[in-house]
């Protein structure tokens, strides 16, 4: 039944359900088990795996830095659109979210002020990788923008995404799946304070409450700075804290 009602809420797959369900004192159970039973139930799902391209991850914390730009997005306040942009900041080692900002422009100086906050919050990283769009990369070689003028004044190395290569910084493309899946496809935001609101709120969950596949179902934060990881039943998992009177009803009764 908590396998079923998980299943209807997340759409989590087998082995996110198992890990979960096993980090957050739940109940054991194995992966394969719980697939015979999404197949008997008439609910089982075939997935199509990406093609790998090369992998890569370095060794420790700060290492490497991932910055993107998504969007643009419009925000509807009644008829009137705010034209905005998410730019994203994710530490390669551990996956952990930097920092996550809506903007309205997606300009060299705004994103400068934003990665001054997070070089404060979190120490520089000694290297920061962009693709090679703008505000990143100027098109004329050896030309660099205010960005990179920035990082050069900082000592912090500059690494350019290869051309039609998206794995080069497939970390915070992954990251942006996960951000278009949990949030942006589900929430329809009324304000550019609900957006940012949105986002701060999913940036937190997804560094201390959500467990990585990819990090052998760790949390980023684990991963990050060492901060354990406490939840129980169903806590702070968006879709699923609304049922957390029920499972410790289940759980006590078991």
């Amino acid at each position: 039944m908590v396998i079923i009602a998980i299943r209807l809420h997340t759409y989590w797959n087998s082995k996110r359900i198992a890990a979960e369900m096993s980090r957050r004192g739940i109940y054991q159970v194995s992966p394969d088990r719980i697939d015979h039973l999404f197949r008997a139930l008439g609910c089982s799902r075939g997935t199509v795996p990406r093609p790998p391209g090369p992998r890569y991850e370095r060794s420790r914390p700060n290492e490497l830095w991932h910055i993107d730009i998504k969007g643009p997005f419009f925000i509807n306040l009644g008829g009137h659109y705010i034209k905005t942009w998410i730019v994203g900041l994710i530490d390669d080692h551990s996956r952990f979210v930097i920092g996550l900002r809506v903007m309205s422009e997606h300009k060299a100086q705004p994103i400068l002020r934003w990665l001054d906050e997070c070089f404060e919050l979190c120490g520089r990283p000694l290297e920061l990788m962009s693709d090679n769009g703008k505000p990143f990369v100027f098109w004329m070689p050896g030309v660099l923008t205010l960005f990179g003028k920035r990082l050069r004044d900082l000592r912090i190395r500059h690494l350019r995404t290869q051309i039609s290569s998206p794995w080069t910084n497939g970390k915070i493309e992954a990251f942006w799946d996960i951000l278009q899946a949990e949030v942006l496809d589900r929430e329809r935001f009324t304000s550019f304070a609900h957006a940012e609101a949105s986002l701060a709120k999913f940036a937190e969950y997804y560094n201390y409450h959500r467990l990585s596949g990819v990090l052998g179902w760790l949390t980023p934060a684990e991963r990050y700075n060492g901060t354990p990881f406490t939840d129980r039943g169903f806590q702070n998992i968006p879709t699923l804290t609304h049922l957390q009177s029920w499972l410790h009803e289940l759980m006590q009764a078991a």
